[in-house]
Formats: structure tokens, C-alpha cells, sequence
């Protein structure tokens, strides 16, 4: 008897998508959802809030505390999500006491919240990114990680494009080969 042909979940991704698999993945385990017209808009740009929302939902992290403690997030959506990922040790915020949860997380930001969840101990060096001058200092050492350990990788260019805002179709991989890199897909 045939397979039966797995129904796309997305009309905007095709199973020739390049995230195709992982989107799939992270929506059946209820970490990310799509929007009501049937998309999931996988080329639009992320917030730090729903990436860390989508981190604490795949890697299923529970945290004591779940009280806002970013003078910015209290009674946002994701407040519980942010709060745990930051008593976890996974999030910070900025200097000024708030998170921004809903300014467009940039690659780099990633890589260091990746690179803390996943435990890696961050690298030492200069990656070998033709843009690697443009890594913030307080950065570096998660981008390298992020990289050795195959969670993120560069574009064709050998950019890392660290100050650009990541989609969330490349946020959802980063977040699924995290979860495979730790084998927490059963």
C-alpha cells in the first residue's frame, strides 16, 4: 500500500523549502505555530520574544521563576518565556534594565542564547567569516561555538552577517539543530 503523501502545513513553505523539515518539526511539537491565513512567512524577520518563546517551547525548559524581571516585559505575551529563559541563564537583557522583546533579534544575538542553552562552552579566536570584524566583542566567542558545533552556519558569501535580523525560518533551524545536537528529538 502507498504512503500516504505528507500534507504541506504551510502554503508559503513547499516541501522544497530548505527549512522545510525543520519548520514541520518544531509545529508538530507545538513550538511554533503559523498564522491564520495558512502561512507561516518563513523569509519574515523574528522578535527576541518569539525567539525565545520557540527556544523554551522546543527544549521544553521550565524555570522557577516566571515573574517579569526586565523592567519592559511585564504583561507582554511571552513574559513567562522570556523570565524563565533569563533564570536559566539563557537570556539577558540590556543595560538599561529592559529585554526589547519586541525589536528583530539579530544573528549574533542568536548565536549567544543557542549557544547557552545548548551548554556549549563558547570558543576563543576569530571565526573565519569574511565579516568578522562586524561580531560584537561580547559575541564572538558564542558565534564560534555556535558554528564548531553545527547549530548555526554562514551564507554562500562566508558572511555571518552578525548585526542582521534573522528570519524565522532560519531561526526554527537553528532552534531544531539545537534540539538534535542535545538528541531531544525522540
Amino acid at each position: 500500500e502507498p504512503e500516504p503523501e505528507e500534507k504541506q502545513m504551510f502554503s508559503d513553505v513547499p516541501d522544497t523549502h530548505w527549512a522545510y523539515a525543520s519548520i514541520n518539526q518544531l509545529c508538530q511539537k507545538g513550538a511554533v505555530n503559523g498564522y491564520k491565513d495558512g502561512s507561516f512567512r518563513p523569509d519574515s524577520p523574528i522578535t527576541r520574544a518569539e525567539f525565545i518563546t520557540i527556544l523554551v517551547k522546543a527544549l521544553n525548559l521550565k524555570a522557577a521563576a516566571t515573574t517579569p524581571n526586565f523592567s519592559d516585559t511585564a504583561g507582554h505575551w511571552a513574559q513567562e518565556n522570556i523570565a524563565a529563559a533569563s533564570s536559566l541563564g539563557i537570556a539577558g537583557g540590556y543595560t538599561d534594565g529592559g529585554f526589547k522583546p519586541d525589536a528583530l533579534i539579530t544573528r549574533e544575538q542568536m548565536a549567544v542564547m543557542a549557544v547557552k542553552a545548548a551548554g556549549v562552552t563558547t570558543g576563543f579566536g576569530e571565526t573565519a567569516f569574511a565579516d568578522n570584524d562586524q561580531i560584537s566583542f561580547w559575541a564572538q566567542g558564542s558565534v564560534l561555538a555556535a558554528v564548531d558545533a553545527d547549530i548555526m552556519t554562514g551564507y554562500p558569501d562566508n558572511t555571518f552577517r552578525p548585526q542582521g535580523n534573522a528570519t524565522r525560518a532560519e531561526a526554527v533551524c537553528i532552534i531544531a539543530k539545537l534540539k538534535r545536537s542535545q538528541n531531544l528529538y525522540p
